[in-house]
């Protein structure tokens, strides 16, 4: 008889115990991600063509960044930075460059970028044609 009280009391302490757990939350706005602006999937974006293996496809991908209208400031001096970096031969660093000169939303910063780095062109015949096309 005590072994059946026992094990009476043990299962009425034991679902005492637990009893029952109710978390509500109220949530007014659902989760969204943070937003991203279109400048820094632009950055990321000139970030992603540097690192493609073969000069061509780099360059091929800057240029295509280069023609977009509305190509913010800060995009264009990434993108010259990259075009130094990120393209081996010099020929395709001038025809990125001379893309992106050509641009109607081409800025005064990314020109004076450009300049800061005109130097790092091997070639004088290089040079010169950048600069043609900075002053026109």
């Amino acid at each position: 008889m005590t072994g059946k009280l026992l094990t009476i009391g043990l299962m009425l302490t034991a679902l005492g115990a637990t009893g029952c757990i109710v978390i509500h939350s109220e949530e007014d706005v659902p989760c969204r991600p943070r937003s991203v602006e279109p400048v820094d999937l632009t950055i990321r974006e000139i970030d992603a063509a540097g690192k493609l293996a073969f000069d061509n496809d780099k360059a091929a991908a800057f240029k295509k960044i280069a023609q977009r209208e509305g190509l913010s400031e800060r995009a264009q001096r990434h993108l010259v930075d990259a075009a130094f970096r990120r393209l081996a031969f010099e020929n395709q660093k001038v025809h990125v460059l001379l893309t992106l000169i050509e641009n109607p939303s081409f800025t005064p910063a990314a020109k004076a970028a450009l300049l800061d780095r005109l130097d790092r062109l091997a070639f004088e015949n290089n040079k010169r044609t950048i600069l043609d096309a900075l002053s026109e």
